[in-house]
């Protein structure tokens, strides 16, 4: 009995979370005036104050939880995609890419997950990304001192990047093969290997997101019909395809690996 009331009692924490987070995020995704305060959200919520205090000690802490939970969905949703990559190289490139494609793609979204607070080490992201750092150093694809470091740095650098594509730029695309070139080149790659992580992202999430693979797609990914969706799909980088030692390099084969 005593179990059953303990299950009962998280049940009802966790909703009340969830419908205090849900109310969070309504508010700033529709205010257009001064910041929101926590009035605005009990208000949204239909909750007291006192409700609020249990569950958060300030709204800084809510737009923190929403930026993780933002960001752990964000990983499940492109685990279709991700996940079936083998190369270290090749599921960092798409992985540092994708954040920055969805920051093009839901402005909203990337207002959330670009707070310091929303990247914290137990993340999905992070503990993906630890993963791949560990295996292309054991590989020798990478080359750095401490894996923990490693993936601090490479996910402020993917919160700044999504920043600055979420306030607009005039070539986000182009900005994207810079970030995952440097990124790689950060990690020790050759520029070789920066080259191929630049042009397998792109192309292999171009062909994603057209529908190419028959890898599942999330909502946010569906209406590519959008201005910025039809930019990202019919992106052609002038020079990615040269490397610094004359080679081209052609475009790999757009199949998701079994």
């Amino acid at each position: 009995m005593t179990d059953h009331r303990t299950k009962v009692a998280e049940k009802k924490r966790m909703l009340m979370r969830a419908k205090l987070l849900d109310a969070a995020m309504r508010v700033y995704a529709e205010h257009t005036g001064p910041a929101p305060v926590i009035d605005d959200v009990i208000r949204e919520a239909k909750v007291s104050r006192g409700t609020f205090y249990n569950y958060f000690d300030s709204l800084d802490q809510v737009l923190a939880a929403i930026g993780q939970e933002l960001s752990n969905q964000m990983t499940t949703d492109i685990l279709p995609v991700y996940d079936v990559l083998k190369e270290p190289w090749q599921r960092f490139s798409v992985g540092f890419r994708l954040f920055q494609v969805r920051a093009l793609l839901d402005r909203k979204w990337a207002g959330f997950v670009t707070r310091a607070e929303a990247w914290p080490q137990n993340t999905l992201v992070a503990k993906y990304m630890s993963g791949d750092l560990e295996n292309g150093k054991a590989a020798g694809q990478f080359k750095f001192d401490r894996v923990e470091t490693a993936t601090h740095f490479l996910l402020g650098a993917s919160a700044h990047c999504i920043q600055a594509i979420r306030q607009g730029m005039g070539e986000p695309n182009a900005f994207m093969d810079a970030s995952v070139r440097m990124a790689l080149a950060s990690l020790g790659c050759s520029p070789d290997v920066c080259e191929r992580g630049v042009t397998f992202s792109l192309t292999y999430l171009q062909s994603w997101a057209s529908g190419e693979l028959s890898a599942s797609r999330p909502l946010w990914a569906l209406n590519m019909n959008s201005k910025d969706g039809r930019i990202f799909l019919s992106y052609s980088p002038k020079t990615a395809q040269s490397s610094p030692d004359g080679r081209r390099h052609h475009p790999p084969k757009l199949t998701a690996p079994n």
